[in-house]
């Protein structure tokens, strides 16, 4: 996937990527369900939308009777990691670094103390091989 695969182009593509995250599965009509009512957008607006998601392959759907259900291909967290690692690779290492360094900065504490574990799990197991 390109580069622009993974980036959200608009409040409206990301607030639909909201709904199919936390939904799991969605028709049109269930997305605009879960909008505010004063935020709604037309059918054919929110149908346009997941149709662009859907071919640039953050969305997949499926036929359920008349209407077409759709699922987001990456949980929303697979979705960050691919985004970043696309955006990581094309920059030299002296930005990774300092990227990363300033992400770890604006860590809470339980997460500090998650990463951390992680980071020594990951040390032992590169031990091994």
């Amino acid at each position: 996937m390109s580069r622009s695969d993974h980036e959200l182009r608009g409040s409206l593509q990301v607030e639909v990527m909201r709904v199919m995250w936390r939904l799991d599965e969605a028709t049109v009509d269930e997305v605009r369900a879960a909008q505010r009512p004063s935020r709604r957008a037309a059918y054919t607006t929110i149908q346009t939308v997941m149709n662009r998601l859907l071919d640039r392959g953050l969305l997949e759907r499926r036929r359920r009777g008349k209407a077409f259900v759709y699922r987001a291909r990456y949980p929303e967290s697979e979705f960050l990691v691919r985004a970043m690692r696309e955006r990581l690779a094309g920059a030299s290492e002296d930005a990774r670094t300092a990227a990363l360094l300033t992400l770890v900065d604006g860590l809470e504490q339980d997460e500090l103390d998650e990463l951390a574990r992680y980071a020594n799990r990951v040390r032992r197991e590169r031990k091994r091989r």
